[in-house]
């Protein structure tokens, strides 16, 4: 046997030392306890990530409900809501908020300022309010209902037009108009749900807009 090989030996049968024990012990304990936090923050990123996209799509949802439908769903698990303007994903997880241990999104909305606003806890997984939240989504009525009432209007102005020129009457009431002109009485309301007004001596037609209060400077009018 070598004077190398008698070394190696020698190394092997001795094995490890108390000192080398403590020491390979102390460097795991350091790897162990800087990736435990690495890891949780990989982890919290993640779920931030994954509420910022679901509350997005929750928004676009509930634009479209409001476009379709001239108020917000009363839950986003209602029927009407969650699986034809949203979709639901596995087991609805589309509408629980990560934060929340197995909780759906923080949502209300109020029919008097037509806001509807959805948001996620948060880290500490605590429903602190929404002015203490950081992913918070706001949708406000005004706007999908403003451009159905819009488009409703177009397609009302072009109907009517043709049936003025064809020497049809308008006088009366919008419902009786509407009637006349071969609308259904889907067409009664405006995009917000409000009766719209007609006028026969100007010929307006005219939209109580998103306060919902004919008169006031919101109103549309064609």
């Amino acid at each position: 046997m070598t004077t190398c090989e008698r070394a190696l030996a020698g190394t092997a049968e001795r094995g490890f030392t108390l000192i080398e024990v403590i020491v390979v012990l102390a460097v795991l304990g350091i790897l162990l306890g800087t990736g435990v936090p690495l890891a949780g923050a990989v982890l919290q990123a993640d779920r931030r990530q994954e509420a910022q996209r679901e509350l997005g799509e929750i928004a676009t949802a509930l634009d479209s409900y409001w476009h379709d439908n001239a108020a917000f769903p009363a839950l986003l698990t209602s029927n009407g809501f969650l699986g034809t303007h949203l979709q639901p994903g596995v087991s609805n997880t589309v509408v629980l908020d990560p934060f929340g241990a197995g909780q759906g999104y923080v949502y209300s909305f109020s029919v008097a300022t037509g806001i509807a606003t959805v948001y996620s806890r948060g880290e500490n997984g605590i429903d602190d309010g929404v002015a203490a939240e950081e992913n918070v989504q706001r949708v406000y009525a005004a706007v999908p209902g403003t451009k159905k009432t819009w488009q409703r209007l177009r397609l009302i102005v072009e109907v009517l037009a043709n049936h003025i020129e064809a020497g049809g009457s308008v006088a009366g009431n919008w419902t009786t108009l509407r009637g006349l002109i071969g609308l259904g009485a889907a067409f009664d309301n405006d995009g917000f749900g409000t009766a719209l007004q007609w006028t026969a001596a100007t010929h307006t037609l005219t939209s109580a807009g998103a306060d919902r209060t004919l008169g006031t400077a919101d109103d549309i009018t064609l």
